[in-house]
């Protein structure tokens, strides 16, 4: 019997084992040769051994590389170029595939392997192989699926060519390691990354004209706030333009292969503000004015070439004039400085008459840190859906700045490359197919993984655990030992992110500074087991070591070590980073995972199931009036915000007088208001504002009845309490903000809440459990409180939320506010109390008390609205239609 072998490529039709195909080997030898079409070609013929090779794995078969010859006889795979085989080419119709164009295809006992360019025989090659079984899912070869078919026939018909003309995926700070660049460039080649129309955009002013120079030509750089320095360069100076210029040619001369040559502004800001440079107009019109000269500079002596500029941060905004021919613009899809969509944005550009392409942020470290479902690449199906859109668009090139972070992104990098390709494939069947490929019968536990984390879930004890368990299922279903050596690869991941979580736990200030959780030694030890280990796993990819460990935001996350007296940041961490480099081996990588399994045994942890509630905000008081009276008359509570959305109902004509009361004297109201309607729509907006200490009322009127929603504009040292909605129902949204791929919302943020004054909110019918989410906030304690009406305590605990991340995180939003790429995207880990519903408890209104500081509060599960006393309290239609009647 012969082995099937299903050559399957996702998204193309499927072409399968059977009568007719070209035999390539039996039980384990050679049935057919690989015959090459100009064999002197060294990049030729590294393919052929490469593929060679790779069935060689698969089959047992060493297939001979002979040279191609028609009158040679026998099954043969053929290798060449659409030039060596013009009348087979034309047959193929490959012309109109363009430069990577590609065919293979089985035909008269030949398997034919043909690319329009030596660069796209490459691509043929891996096609094929990837039709075969291969699949190299993440760089490093532990990750290197290879099928076992010792009787291999091929009948395959393939002919593609990719969507975009140059694909990237990249690491910031690159793969740092001689096994990390090996490993990349192999992963980079065998997924069919770069391109035909080579893409040069990065920032450039410092390569073409270096700082050093700054001392000798001061007026070549940038004027700013009346002094020279060198953060930009003079635009409008002609010595820089012809400097350029000419800089540019001497590259394209010395490299003719080069297709771009960069002209785009260094990082940062710090434009030219001399009376000539103003006078071009705004920092685009500058940027893109100085552009315009070096492509008609080069295009004078090289027609074909191209100089490329990013459409990012200051230079976002589309120039005032028309773009020179021989400019590209790759738009990136953060630091956007402008009020254009993306979609609006791509269309200015290219009506200028620029040939655009994405620069996207799949992973960047210190929005991610390396955590499961907190970068974009983490996020699967949401990154795939940008991906296809960005195609639609017609952007030419795509460009992905990324992390070395394959434990928590891997499946989404892999996607992605296969996307940038053929964007019509279906992403949930590209996922499947590394499910079922890369863990075998552990497939279903590694699905749920990957899921939740591909959810966007906030990181936290909870999901660490449930990681954990569904990796413990993993291993007791899948026995092969290369399933589980990458099985070895998750619980490394795994077991650092307990690491980084005990010291970081460990590690917590109060707001006077002073280390108030565990002693210096512990914290010390907790530090060092956490870094010494991220060294020890930086070959295998799975975290961005080298920036977590070598760049300045180790310092950072690390910043509790330096508050411990005496202790040698410097000296003890370099030393803690050399102590080890050998990757954990299976018989270490098992008794962490037992240790962490053990760490974990008694923390209740239940799933989020995404439970989204609808409908129109409805009063308990006359839908449930039982409910609120099992209460009794409780006084209604204080309700202190930084920030946070009141709900309530009005009526048209209504005319409030809404009350700003500061939290004590240290506060004072300075805050711009907004009130919308059920729909988001603005209805009034306006600027309350009182000396320090001091309370201020503002009145808002109502232009018709039904729902508001009101955010105060409170803030940091600017929280208040609102009085004037007394006497009708209130609640303040306590849903997750920050959900990715949703536009940003106001957090419920409690200033200073305290035990004995509750908050209630509604746990409806058949609830069986739900999470309570403590983001950050603590000093650094948070006590959390849950009751129902008959007294009974559901949970008491006392938490640590928060992390050493979300402090950046804060530091980075006071500093740049609205513009903190940081704050914009980081997902922050936090504190998730799971909670089981006791039998008879639900249907009911239940009372929340907290103790802490700045706390953010987040309801998972059960409608997310808080009120100050059970009569206050709203739910949406569809919570209270599940509980029945009362």
């Amino acid at each position: 019997m012969r082995s099937a072998c299903c050559l399957l490529w996702p998204g193309l039709t499927a072409f399968g084992l059977a009568a007719g195909g070209v035999p390539i080997a039996r039980h384990g030898a050679p049935a057919a040769v690989i015959r090459v079409r100009n064999t002197e070609l060294d990049q030729r013929m590294s393919a052929a051994r490469e593929l060679r090779d790779c069935l060689r794995e698969a089959t047992g078969a060493l297939l001979p590389i002979q040279p191609f010859s028609e009158s040679a006889r026998g099954p043969c795979v053929v290798l060449g170029t659409a030039s060596d085989f013009p009348k087979r080419a034309g047959a193929f119709q490959m012309r109109e595939l363009g430069t990577e164009g590609i065919v293979v295809r089985s035909q008269g006992g030949r398997v034919w392997i043909l690319g329009n360019s030596e660069r796209a025989l490459g691509h043929a090659v891996f096609g094929f192989l990837e039709a075969v079984g291969f699949r190299w899912f993440f760089p490093d070869p532990v990750w290197t699926v290879v099928p076992r078919v010792p009787n291999l026939d091929v009948r395959v018909d393939l002919r593609q060519a990719p969507a975009f003309a140059h694909r990237r995926i990249w690491y910031g700070w690159g793969p740092r390691t001689p096994k990390l660049r090996t490993d990349y460039d192999a992963w980079f080649r065998h997924n069919r990354q770069s391109g035909a129309f080579g893409v040069h955009c990065s920032h450039s002013y410092a390569w073409h004209i270096p700082r050093r120079e700054f001392k000798e030509h001061p007026d070549w750089f940038a004027l700013v706030k009346g002094k020279r320095q060198p953060s930009q360069l003079c635009v409008s100076n002609p010595e820089v333009q012809a400097r350029i210029v000419r800089h540019a040619l001497e590259v394209f001369r010395r490299e003719p292969q080069r297709n771009m040559v960069s002209v785009e502004p260094n990082d940062g800001s710090g434009y030219c503000q001399c009376p000539k440079c103003r006078a071009l107009g705004s920092e685009s019109d500058q940027a893109f004015s100085l552009a315009n000269i070096v492509a008609r500079g080069v295009r004078r002596e090289f027609p074909e070439k191209w100089v490329g500029m990013y459409a990012y941060a200051g230079h976002a905004e589309p120039p005032r004039f028309p773009i020179a021919p021989g400019v590209y613009v790759q738009i990136t899809t953060g630091f956007r400085y402008t009020k254009l969509s993306f979609d609006a944005q791509v269309k200015a550009f290219r009506d200028l008459g620029a040939r655009v392409g994405v620069y996207d942020y799949f992973s960047v470290y210190p929005w991610d840190w390396d955590l499961p479902g907190a970068a974009k690449a983490g996020r699967p199906v949401q990154l795939a859906v940008a991906l296809r859109h960005y195609s639609e668009l017609g952007l030419s090139t795509y460009s992905a700045e990324s992390s070395c972070n394959w434990g928590p992104n891997g499946p989404g990098y892999w996607m992605a490359a296969h996307l940038m390709w053929d964007p019509a494939q279906d992403p949930r069947a590209l996922l499947q197919d590394f499910y079922s490929r890369a863990f075998g019968q552990a497939a279903k536990p590694m699905q749920r993984l990957y899921e939740r984390w591909g959810r966007g879930e906030r990181f936290s004890l909870r999901t660490l655990k449930l990681a954990l368990l569904d990796l413990k299922e993993a291993y007791a279903a899948e026995a092969s030992p290369a399933v589980r050596a990458r099985l070895d690869r998750v619980a490394m991941y795994l077991h650092w992110l307990r690491l980084w979580g005990d010291y970081d736990r460990s590690a917590r200030w109060n707001q006077w500074g002073k280390l108030v959780v565990s002693p210096p030694e512990e914290i010390t030890r907790r530090a060092r087991e956490c870094i010494v280990f991220a060294r020890r796993i930086m070959d295998t990819g799975m975290i961005h070591a080298w920036p977590a460990l070598h760049s300045s935001w180790f310092a950072r996350r690390f910043a509790a070590l330096k508050r411990i007296d005496g202790f040698e940041f410097k000296k003890t961490t370099a030393a803690w980073k050399k102590e080890r480099t050998d990757i954990p081996g299976p018989t270490e990588v098992a008794a962490d995972f037992t240790s962490d399994l053990q760490r974990f045994r008694d923390l209740p942890a239940v799933e989020i199931t995404g439970r989204v509630f609808s409908g129109r905000l409805a009063p308990l008081r006359d839908r449930l009036p039982g409910a609120v009276a099992a209460w009794g008359e409780p006084p209604r509570s204080p309700l202190f915000v930084e920030s946070g959305t009141h709900w309530f109902a009005g009526k048209a004509g209504e005319v409030l007088d809404l009350e700003y009361r500061p939290f004590d004297g240290g506060h004072t109201i300075d805050c711009r208001w907004t009130l919308r309607d059920a729909d988001g729509k603005t209805m009034a907006n306006g600027h309350a504002k009182a000396a320090k200490g001091k309370s201020v009322a503002v009145r808002v009127p109502l232009s018709k009845s039904g729902l508001y929603a009101f955010d105060p504009g409170t803030g940091y040292w600017h929280a208040a309490q609102i009085g004037g909605i007394d006497g009708r129902p209130l609640v303040v949204w306590a849903g997750r903000a920050d959900r990715p791929g949703k536009p940003r919302r106001t957090p419920l943020r409690l200033w200073l809440p305290r035990r004995g004054a509750p908050l209630y909110f509604f746990v409806p019918k058949g609830t069986r459990h739900f999470v309570i989410g403590i983001v950050s906030g603590g000093d650094p304690f948070t006590s959390i409180r849950l009751r129902t009406a008959d007294g009974k305590t559901v949970l008491d605990e006392k938490v640590l939320a928060g992390s050493e991340v979300s402090i950046i995180v804060e530091r980075d939003r006071r500093e740049y506010g609205a513009e903190s790429a940081i704050a914009n995207h980081t997902v922050v880990p936090g504190h998730e109390a799971s909670v089981t519903v006791p039998t008879g408890a639900d249907g009911a209104i239940w009372s929340i008390e907290l103790s802490s500081l700045r706390c953010i509060v987040e309801l998972y599960d059960v409608p997310p609205w808080l009120a100050r006393q059970p009569a206050e309290l709203m739910a949406p239609e569809d919570a209270l239609a599940s509980r029945g009647g009362d």
